[in-house]
């Protein structure tokens, strides 16, 4: 393993990393951020995967294409985590990833590729033909491509007419980037229960896009910038950071009345404008705040994983489009009125988060199958920031069968042996099941993606292929379960159980002892509704 990691070669868009040493003001000065610091945080998400291997075997695109010697070496994986490429004005970066994909030989991963479309409906770029070529290069040289949601998708497949099948949508790679077991552990759990009082010492974190500047929502966020002094402006390009490092004004189209734009602003003046080009640290500087509010999605995802509500005020579809796909609160920016306070906003968003939370298993092993199902070794990742459920010894990709089944295969008990095929295949590992194994959680078991609920009846259908068809399903709580029917459904066993939930809310199921091996294609579960005229 260790002379596998030391021979890789991977080439990574972008221009630093992040174990890199540099200055504030060196990344201002050089604009490494390529404009943005959101930009920042989802080339990072993705290089945490690969922090097993030596930073030395790291190359940057910026390095590769001023360096001929670079250019010749032989690399394993070409990575290239992606933003809102596929709109007007990305002509150079375009043109200059289709032809560093077409000279060299390398698996390819592109990672989070968007858009910038209107709400509805799309229409002809002029450089509508740079990223025919750059789609058609990526189509040539992976197996899929992910993309951030689903106006890319629409635009892709519907409006230009390319296959289905080569396009799969995984959000955005910066939700993943404190990985999965540190998120679930540090996140926090809004409940209405907890909400903050909102009073000055309240701390709100803004963001915004000062290029796509309406007065509209510009006018909200002045309100509460001026109306709430514990509230701070974080700014992301790179005209703000030089405003913050040197006190250079924005440009004039960029620059008005009612946001930070030049060294005159009342939120500049009181030291209430902050811009942190190193991820790490903008999202440590977030923890100190209760809620976060503002149109850049990238700033909403920096205090998502600082543990904070967010509330994303959407201006176009690049910005809805991750923000419907990964659950985070979102309203149109036209849905402000003079009406909207900052408390129902914050309300809104705390009883919101809750989907974000619960969808967060299903988004991350999504990522994580998309990048396995473009070849890349999942055994040179960092095995602490991926679910064990979606992979096994030999790198089957388990959770890439159950993507359409109504439970995750949870831990993987090391009392069974796995394999995923068309289907998972389960055989007992006698050489580690003694007289002292005899408990059913010893076994493998099942987590429901939704919560089962108290004095509830489910039904569970299981499409079954091998010898022990009348195995039990268990329930974690030692409710009953019945089998109640057995048919053959095209050559598969399918069997039905019912369960009424008695003790506690459950979400694990498992197979009882007498199971020894066999294969499943399916496991269903379903509400059953109570018969009211009883």
């Amino acid at each position: 393993m260790i002379d596998k990691l030391k021979n890789i070669k991977i080439l990574v868009h972008t221009a630093i990393f992040p174990w890199d040493t540099y200055t504030d003001k060196e990344v201002i000065d050089m604009d490494w951020l390529s404009g943005n610091s959101g930009n920042q945080l989802f080339r990072w998400g993705v290089l945490n995967l690969f922090e097993n291997i030596s930073h030395e075997n790291f190359i940057t695109t910026w390095d590769f294409s001023h360096n001929l010697e670079l250019q010749k070496i032989k690399y394993d994986y070409f990575v290239l985590p992606m933003s809102n490429t596929l709109r007007e004005g990305s002509d150079d970066e375009l043109k200059y990833l289709t032809d560093i994909m077409n000279r060299i030989d390398a698996k390819i991963l592109v990672a989070g590729l968007g858009g910038m479309f209107s709400r509805e409906g799309f229409h002809k770029f002029s450089n509508e033909h740079l990223i025919k070529e750059f789609i058609e290069t990526a189509i040539e040289k992976t197996t899929v491509i992910g993309l951030r949601d689903n106006y890319s998708y629409q635009y892709l497949t519907d409006y230009l007419d390319y296959p289905k099948e080569k396009f799969r949508i995984i959000g955005c790679p910066s939700v993943t980037y404190k990985g999965y077991f540190l998120e679930k552990q540090n996140y926090y759990k809004i409940r209405t229960d907890r909400y903050n009082t909102i009073d000055q010492d309240f701390k709100i974190a803004v963001n915004y896009i000062a290029g796509e500047y309406d007065y509209h929502w510009a006018s909200f966020i002045d309100k509460v910038l001026f109306e709430n002094q514990r509230t701070d402006v974080f700014l992301q390009d790179i005209d703000e950071a030089r405003l913050i490092e040197y006190g250079y004004s924005l440009e004039d189209e960029r620059r008005h009345d009612l946001l930070v734009g030049d060294a005159q602003h009342f939120a500049f003046k009181e030291g209430r404008a902050r811009f942190i080009p190193n991820p790490n640290k903008w999202i440590d500087e977030l923890k100190a705040y209760k809620f976060s509010l503002g149109t850049r999605i990238h700033g909403a995802i920096a205090a998502a994983l600082a543990g904070l509500p967010v509330m994303v005020i959407a201006t176009d579809s690049n910005t809805a489009g991750l923000a419907q796909y990964h659950r985070l609160p979102y309203i149109w920016d036209y849905e402000l009125t003079e009406k909207t306070s900052v408390e129902e906003l914050y309300y809104r968003a705390c009883f919101e988060m809750q989907s974000y939370y619960d969808f967060f298993d299903e988004s991350y092993d999504n990522y994580v199958n998309f990048i396995a199902q473009n070849n890349i070794d999942l055994s040179i990742l960092n095995e602490s920031l991926i679910p064990k459920r979606v992979f096994k010894y030999n790198n089957s990709v388990v959770a890439n069968l159950i993507g359409s089944w109504d439970v995750y295969l949870d831990e993987l008990s090391q009392y069974f042996e796995i394999r995923a095929e068309n289907g998972i295949e389960f055989r007992k590992n006698s050489k580690k099941v003694g007289k002292a194994n005899k408990d059913f959680w010893a076994w493998q078991n099942f987590r429901t993606k939704v919560l089962l609920q108290l004095n509830h009846k489910y039904r569970i259908i299981v499409l079954w292929e091998g010898k022990d068809k009348e195995f039990m399903i268990n329930a974690q709580d030692g409710s009953e379960v019945l089998k109640i029917s057995d048919e053959l459904a095209d050559n598969i066993q399918k069997l039905i159980f019912e369960l009424e939930i008695k003790n506690d809310d459950i979400d694990h199921i498992g197979f009882s002892e007498n199971f020894k091996r066999g294969k499943i294609h399916h496991i269903g579960i379903e509400e059953i509704e109570n018969d009211k005229s009883k």
